[in-house]
């Protein structure tokens, strides 16, 4: 692969980490949200709260997984892609 498509395809893996990022943010604010929300609820309602904050858990545990995936490709395949290869000092 030439040097310029590497640095592309690497620009579109911080992008996906971004997004990533995003998607994660929003999961856990909406998280947050709900678990008030259940926490504020009485009747049949609190089961109902319940019910929506585990849902938006799992939502948010599973964009915290992809996040970490993404992150670990790419801190293996694009660092040095993007910043050069790192030089090791031995003492």
């Amino acid at each position: 692969m030439s040097e310029r498509n590497e640095t592309e395809v690497a620009r579109i893996g911080i992008r996906l980490i971004d997004d990533a990022y995003l998607a994660w943010f929003g999961a856990e604010s909406e998280a947050e949200t709900l678990l008030r929300a259940w926490f504020q609820a009485t009747g049949e309602s609190r089961e109902v709260a319940y019910l929506a904050y585990r849902a938006a858990l799992e939502r948010e545990e599973a964009s915290a997984r992809d996040l970490e995936r993404l992150w670990r490709l790419a801190s293996t395949t694009c660092h040095e892609v993007l910043v050069g290869p790192v030089e090791r000092v031995v003492e």
